[in-house]
């Protein structure tokens, strides 16, 4: 047979594994599911909690919520619309647990790796004492974002750092447009005030 001539294996649709999930209870259709949004989910919650370990046991705890729930999906929102949902809940659950705010790693990538999490502004060909200043500014970048509520620093990775639209932001947390756009006004002026107290950039502003 001519390369020409091979067939090309078909690439399955999202619904069209879900209903051999949902109908056939078919795990190799999940695990390809699985395959397909691992990385974007482990993405998200690292960058929620800040933690490997932690944000690794929440993917896996999230993916098994996912296929007992998945027959009950009935296609009303977008599948990862959908799972979103079910990684806010978790990380919201281990926030509490944790009796402490999550730290949170940058990435400048959507759908990142798991050895790929953090943001780096160091240039390596800039003079040291550029390089310890813009780790400086790093640092109290992320402390200062760690310093947020939780419903602050989850609009700010999903527009800025994730780049969601407002309506996109709207339908994962379920609330209307001109909510998150007041909740993301709010949250970057309280992560510019933050920040700035950090490196000595003056008082907050209103």
């Amino acid at each position: 047979m001519e390369p020409s001539e091979r067939p090309t294996r078909k690439i399955e649709t999202d619904a069209e594994l879900i209903r051999r999930v949902a109908d056939e209870g078919d795990t190799g259709a999940f695990e390809v599911l699985m395959n397909r949004y691992h990385a974007r989910v482990y993405g998200l919650i690292m960058r929620m909690v800040g933690d490997r370990e932690r944000a690794a046991d929440l993917t896996q705890e999230a993916f098994l919520k996912v296929w007992r729930a998945l027959p009950r999906f009935q296609g009303d929102a977008a599948f990862f619309t959908w799972v979103y949902r079910i990684v806010r809940n978790l990380v919201v659950s281990d926030h509490r647990r944790q009796a402490a705010r999550p730290k949170v790693a940058l990435s400048l990538d959507r759908g990142s790796s798991a050895e790929d999490e953090r943001m780096e502004v160091s240039d390596l060909s800039m003079e040291p004492s550029r390089c310890v200043e813009a780790e400086e500014r790093q640092t109290a970048l992320v402390e200062a974002l760690n310093g947020l509520s939780i419903d602050f620093k989850e609009v700010v990775l999903l527009k800025d750092v994730e780049g969601y639209s407002y309506e996109e932001i709207g339908e994962l947390l379920e609330v209307p447009v001109g909510t998150v756009r007041s909740r993301l006004h709010r949250a970057r002026l309280e992560l510019k005030n933050a920040f700035h107290r950090r490196v000595g950039g003056g008082a907050d502003e209103s």
